[in-house]
């Protein structure tokens, strides 16, 4: 019964979501001249992204005078490049009668949709003999990150693609799912190739950088064609210099300089607050960890498993295996497994307490892979014993209270919780979001890492600066306005019954009641303000918010 309701609800609200965009586009741009231009615009069936969607779309298509099609972007991630028959057949009927998500997407203005593998009609010899070009000049894993196409750097894509499609923690060259894998990206890349060539494209929109998701946005920069990405919590305009999402950090020292003197101290004292309930234990949305509900600080007590000693005590902070591991761009390995294993050799060769503990368990989407990574982690404990698992609900505060001497994480959020407590946290990657400032240490290459990591003995204990840390947690978490969209994320997560509710009808419903004509002209002047600004984010200026 649960079931049938829930149903009946979705199908109540798909209608009401497509009725009123019907009403709110297209814009008042003229619909009866010949557009000889497109707008490009994923296709998905993410319902928290097709409201950003539709708006910037039907923004770029009034100022480029064009039209809005839109392409599936799943393909070799979440479905095979060709396409099944029952899985052609059920796409041919949704599309030619604007069934569910396809009605979504005309409903705000979206003329044509189709699918890459449609116009796959390449010479197989062909591709064969430039995926074995590509495929035998691949002899290490770095390798691998390096591959380009027409000097388009697809590597990274490649190799996130394979762990998340396959559910492993490194890749292996010589499987053949990955030459495979890699056989049907330079088809795609061939196809995006042409299009662009044949079409008059004036901008792109996608959700994700990484993985094949980034592919299309990748060759739109190549060819100096406006790049975005955007969902309801984000907005980004891409470039060559900042080709990731959430990439913006880099400039974030530089932004702040900038800023109002009254508006820093009011950023700054919001940061602090932030981060204090964040301490306290507070998880989700109103502490800007919109998919973690569960905190990492909870007041949960195990009996102490952290050694008294006079040893370093280190505290490894993995990450998920298979979760765009370059969504920031390269790290100091190739990937997090290698990182752990090289971790794993430098423990047994050092004098230290070694220690290691995966994020709470998380519910939702997460149980799809974190069980795989927590397995990966107990064999990694099993091979290099003298690390010690900690249990995932282990508390941070816990951790603190038991005296640990250093953090290590690839880019993780413990680079900005920890340093508040003066302790050190050394990252694997220069392509971290802590990157502007002093309250991390960022070696710079593989060597620079373990000169650090054997002589932790010599690092004397220091205080950190707290205004930097707040510094950081403004720029990241309050300047980038994540509320550009949703007035208030920890109510609309509420609403939705938690993050895994936001990709149901229940936001569609949320979106529809909060909606009204002074909403609908806002959210077109941030976007105006954004694009008119050319910066690689939307933030508080756009949004005109006042602290």
């Amino acid at each position: 019964m649960k079931f049938l309701t829930n149903k009946i609800q979705n199908l109540i609200w798909y209608k009401n979501f497509i009725n009123n965009n019907k009403k709110l586009f297209p814009l008042d741009y003229d619909k009866k001249k010949n557009k000889k231009s497109e707008i490009l615009v994923e296709f998905n069936a993410f319902q928290n992204s097709h409201i950003p969607l539709s708006y910037l779309s039907n923004v770029l298509a009034k100022n480029y005078n064009s039209e809005i099609n839109s392409f599936y972007n799943y393909s070799l991630i979440s479905s095979p490049l060709k396409n099944t028959f029952l899985n052609e057949i059920k796409w041919i009927i949704g599309n030619t009668f604007s069934l569910k998500n396809f009605g979504v997407y005309r409903s705000f203005g979206v003329k044509k949709i189709f699918k890459p593998e449609t116009f796959l009609k390449f010479d197989q010899k062909k591709l064969k003999k430039k995926t074995d070009s590509i495929y035998k000049k691949l002899k290490y894993k770095e390798d691998v990150l390096k591959i380009k196409i027409n000097n388009i750097l697809i590597g990274d894509l490649i190799y996130d693609t394979y762990l998340k499609k396959f559910i492993e923690p490194t890749i292996k060259i010589q499987d053949k799912k990955f030459y495979n894998l890699l056989k049907d990206f330079i088809s795609l890349f061939e196809f995006w190739n042409l299009y662009f060539k044949k079409k008059n494209i004036k901008a792109v929109i996608g959700v994700h950088t990484p993985y094949s998701y980034g592919l299309v946005l990748r060759i739109a920069l190549s060819k100096n064609i406006p790049a975005y990405a955007t969902s309801s919590r984000f907005l980004y305009f891409l470039n060559k210099k900042m080709p990731y999402m959430h990439g913006h950090f880099k400039d974030f020292k530089k932004k702040f300089l900038l800023l109002d003197k009254s508006l820093k101290l009011n950023g700054l004292n919001l940061a602090k607050k932030r981060l204090i309930l964040r301490f306290k234990g507070v998880g989700g949305a109103k502490v800007d960890l919109i998919s973690n509900e569960k905190t990492s600080f909870s007041n949960k007590r195990f009996k102490n498993m952290i050694t008294k000693s006079n040893r370093k005590k280190i505290l490894i902070i993995p990450h998920d295996f298979f979760d765009a591991v370059h969504i920031y761009g390269n790290t100091i390995f190739a990937d997090f497994y290698e990182w752990l294993i090289f971790l794993g050799k430098i423990s047994n060769e050092t004098n230290y307490d070694w220690y290691i503990k995966n994020r709470p368990n998380f519910g939702g989407k997460f149980q799809r892979y974190q069980p795989h990574t927590n397995k990966v982690i107990q064999e990694i404990v099993e091979k290099y014993p003298k690390i010690k698992l900690l249990p995932n609900e282990y508390s941070h505060k816990q951790i603190i209270k038991e005296k640990i001497d250093f953090i290590l994480t690839c880019y993780g959020s413990v680079g900005v919780e920890y340093p508040y407590f003066n302790i050190p946290v050394i990252n694997a990657s220069n392509n971290n979001p802590h990157i502007n400032y002093n309250f991390n240490f960022h070696p710079k290459t593989k060597s620079h890492y373990e000169i650090i990591l054997r002589k932790l003995n010599k690092i004397k204990k220091r205080r950190y600066s707290k205004r930097e840390i707040f510094e950081y947690y403004f720029m990241r978490n309050i300047y980038t306005d994540k509320n550009w969209l949703i007035d208030d994320l920890p109510e609309m997560v509420k609403f939705a019954g938690g993050y895994d509710g936001m990709w149901s009808y229940k936001f569609y419903e949320y979106w529809l009641l909060k909606l009204s004509n002074k909403k609908h002209t806002q959210i077109l002047n941030n976007i105006n303000n954004f694009l008119e600004s050319k910066e690689n984010f939307i933030n508080i200026k756009h949004t005109q918010k006042i602290f």
